[in-house]
């Protein structure tokens, strides 16, 4: 019998943990296995409706989730199983997004590749302070594309340029860093994370966050098109058309981020309408 990697404790002020711990390794990394396992998690959690929130956290020592187990990509035979992989993964990330409270990951170490994915799926997230504590999507440095909602979610929630950067380049971010760009909602010592996160999930709105100013002007039609084409012009320097996953990381950012603006835009426009 396989032992889950996923476990729920509800506590008495009906905030539900779910400790992430995979068996017999040092470091939390994603399988495809756990994909099951974390549903059964997400479905009692769904059934309990005395619940006021839900924390993720590790409970490996000095790391969250470092990235995706990438043996996974490689016992793939085609293209098909490859796709039928990413789209379980974003299936998954889309049910942790959809539940109806809170649900806040609480990050000490190692948040890479999956790892952040996941915790971008999640409603908020807090980090440690600590020096181990760094947060990227360094899947292009495999010549790979985070491939369970990355790409869309973490320019929503940064800004458009801050994620390409992040995107392309692979870079990792310390605690200070992620907080000053909102990739974090807040940094805490170690000793007080678990309930700090489980504070924040009791609250019954979490306030909605404002972007910069410089990529609400990104966001915009011009500012959007002049990004993009910098962007393209930049990367296929440095290239040299060598390195095609920076183009295909470009290629789905870009008709997502378009998307977006012209909803938020919508979203404005029918504000300002209603208080005519």
């Amino acid at each position: 019998m396989t032992t889950s990697a996923f476990t729920l404790n509800v506590r008495l002020d009906n905030v539900a943990v779910v400790s992430i711990d995979v068996p017999g390794e040092k470091v939390n990394t994603l399988k495809a296995e756990f994909a099951a396992q974390a549903r059964a998690i997400l479905k009692q959690i769904r059934e309990n409706k005395v619940l006021q929130g839900v924390v993720f956290i590790s409970a490996k020592a000095d790391n969250f989730i470092a990235g995706a187990d990438i043996n996974m990509i490689g016992r793939c035979q085609s293209a098909q199983e490859a796709e039928t992989l990413a789209r379980q993964g974003q299936q998954l990330m889309a049910e942790i997004q959809a539940l109806p409270v809170p649900v806040i990951a609480a990050i000490h170490g190692a948040c890479l590749g999956g790892g952040l994915e996941m915790a971008l799926a999640c409603h908020r997230r807090i980090c440690t302070d600590d020096v181990k504590t760094v947060l990227g999507l360094p899947e292009v440095q495999l010549g790979l594309l985070p491939g369970s909602g990355g790409t869309q979610r973490l320019p929503r929630l940064v800004g458009v340029s801050t994620a390409l950067d992040m995107i392309l380049t692979g870079k990792q971010l310390r605690a200070r860093q992620a907080l000053k760009t909102g990739l974090v909602d807040d940094v805490v010592p170690q000793t007080i994370l678990l309930e700090a996160a489980v504070e924040l999930a009791k609250k019954d709105r979490l306030a909605q966050r404002t972007l910069p100013v410089r990529e609400r002007i990104l966001a915009g039609a011009l500012g959007r098109a002049l990004l993009f084409r910098l962007v393209r012009k930049k990367t296929a320097q440095k290239t040299q058309g060598n390195y095609p996953a920076t183009e295909r990381i470009i290629d789905v950012i870009e008709p997502d981020w378009r998307r977006a603006a012209v909803a938020a835009m919508t979203r404005r426009r029918v504000l300002s309408a209603s208080w005519r």
